[in-house]
């Protein structure tokens, strides 16, 4: 996957995010994915801050609650069940192939405690829905990953921002959304 120097923006939303001066540009220590699959819809970020701090030993717990439409891609095989890691949750949706190039340089929003979201479901016709209810069988999920943290950039050419949730092995989720932006009071959209 093709990358591009995106400093400058990335610097901008650590400034708008933080309130303060980025003490050095985040490269992307690894690469993107070239595809990812479609799974769902993405409600909430839950995540833990020291954004507006003097003190940067002090955090904040925030949990964003989705204000419009926002879609999850995840690595196929990602999410686990929470009580046996070794199972996979089945997923249906499209795989989806990004296009290039993508940022090298982004924003480090924070540590991350959870992403909550709605997983399509398929009928037998092969179309896919978002069930409704609450739940597994409602298709709600809140997924957490052990020291992952949440990412934020912007696409180089769409200007599109996005959020992303990574470890030390790569990224493993992407969340989309038109209305999405990173504000000076936290994420919007």
């Amino acid at each position: 996957m093709r990358v591009v120097h995106t400093r400058n923006e990335a610097e901008k939303m650590f400034r708008t995010f933080y309130d303060r001066q980025p003490r050095r540009a985040t490269e992307l220590p690894f690469g993107w994915p070239t595809e990812m699959q479609e799974i769902g819809e993405g409600k909430a970020e839950i995540y833990r801050s020291n954004k507006w701090k003097k003190n940067l030993s002090e955090f904040d717990d925030y949990k964003h609650v989705v204000e419009s439409t926002r879609t999850v891609y995840a690595t196929p095989g990602f999410l686990r069940e929470w009580g046996s890691p070794h199972r996979e949750i089945p997923v249906v949706g499209p795989m989806v192939t990004f296009e290039e190039p993508m940022p090298k340089e982004f924003t480090r929003l924070a540590p991350l405690l959870g992403v909550q979201m709605r997983l399509y479901a398929e009928k037998d016709d092969g179309t896919l829905y978002l069930p409704k209810g609450s739940g597994e069988k409602g298709g709600l999920y809140e997924v957490t990953v052990a020291r992952a943290y949440l990412g934020g950039a912007k696409h180089p050419e769409t200007k599109e921002t996005f959020l992303f949730v990574y470890d030390g092995r790569g990224v493993h989720m992407i969340l989309t959304g038109k209305n999405l932006t990173v504000e000076k009071d936290g994420i919007a959209g």
